[in-house]
């Protein structure tokens, strides 16, 4: 982890069966110690593709596994997977203030209005894990979603991706907003954070 001021959040890691909880953990602490700002949010530990182990999982991270000290000043991510209506697993949802969207990129388009809608009736933050292609930023953008990763614009230099999120927003007819403008929707962009 490479201290900067920037916004950031931290991931659970738990993109296949591999969940490595003890990383997990240094790295909430990590943040916690030595890095600048605390994060934007913390993805409680998930099961990729599996909604109902994901909410069984959730559960054990927040009432019987110890998280680091003053990790309970950070904001809290549910996960969302396939497997289980949506109705369900929002309802399932304790202790945190925002919902993550994982699973594959087919199903998150497919519900991903759906997904916004729901989380603003429910006082919610969304944010869409790797939204996918060209146009994933453009597509989160145009759907709602709070932020989205950007992991792999950094990482693989696909500054293309920006370009075209750039292209929409200009779309917008928006004037240049003063930072924290809430008047401008291209002052929103503000959200969609640099992870």
């Amino acid at each position: 982890m490479t201290p900067h001021d920037g916004p950031y959040f931290v991931d659970n890691g738990a993109y296949t069966d591999s969940f490595d909880a003890e990383k997990w953990l240094e790295t909430v602490e990590q943040s916690l110690l030595e890095m600048p700002t605390v994060p934007d949010f913390i993805v409680l530990p998930d099961v990729y593709g599996d909604a109902g182990a994901t909410i069984d999982r959730h559960r054990e991270w927040l009432y019987d596994r110890p998280l680091p000290l003053r990790s309970g000043e950070l904001a809290r991510y549910w996960v969302l997977q396939p497997g289980r209506p949506l109705a369900e697993q929002f309802d399932a949802i304790e202790g945190c203030q925002g919902v993550f969207v994982g699973g594959p990129k087919r199903w998150k388009r497919a519900h991903g209005e759906q997904i916004v809608a729901e989380a603003r009736g429910r006082d919610l933050r969304a944010h869409v894990g790797n939204p996918g292609g060209a146009d994933g930023l453009v597509w989160a953008y145009r759907t709602g979603f709070d932020s989205c990763d950007t992991t792999t614009i950094f990482q693989n230099g696909y500054w293309h991706y920006l370009e075209k999120l750039e292209e929409v927003t200009e779309e917008t007819g928006s004037p240049d907003p003063e930072p924290g403008d809430p008047e401008s929707e291209q002052a929103a962009l503000r959200r969609f954070e640099t992870v």
